[in-house]
């Protein structure tokens, strides 16, 4: 009876070792909302967006419309597949589209580096380049 009894606490002892970092990095997180106490859970997006310097960079595609032509389907089959390239190198872009004069151009910014303008016709020309400055950083 007595043997057991201590194995008993022996084995609780090893399950509260165990368990008490995970739940006091678990309870910190609750609190302060830090992902990088997270137990298992610590994500570059989830950095990023607490603000944590360093941790990535979006790349952000900025398509230049004429406004007169805003609601052509031509828009959207561009950014349909653009995202597609992207896609198949493995990177995810955002896109914001703005209103210009004149005819459609693309621009790509990822961090600091800005690629392009391009004219929307030769808009896959600055894909390669764009991906390879995603993946520098």
């Amino acid at each position: 009876m007595h043997n057991t009894r201590r194995s008993l606490v022996y084995v609780m002892l090893i399950i509260a070792v165990v368990v008490m970092p995970t739940a006091v990095a678990l309870g910190w997180h609750q609190f302060s909302r830090d992902p990088n106490f997270r137990p298992l859970g610590i994500t570059r997006e989830a950095l990023r967006d607490y603000g944590v310097p360093g941790v990535g960079v979006d790349l952000i595609t900025y398509v230049d419309w004429p406004a007169a032509k805003a609601g052509h389907p031509a828009r959207q089959q561009l950014a349909d597949n653009i995202t597609a390239s992207f896609a198949s190198k493995g990177v995810e872009a955002r896109f914001i589209f703005r209103d210009a004069t004149g005819s459609p151009q693309v621009t790509y910014v990822v961090g600091k580096s800005t690629i392009g303008p391009y004219p929307a016709s030769r808009a896959a020309e600055g894909i390669t380049a764009a991906v390879e400055a995603y993946r520098m950083y």
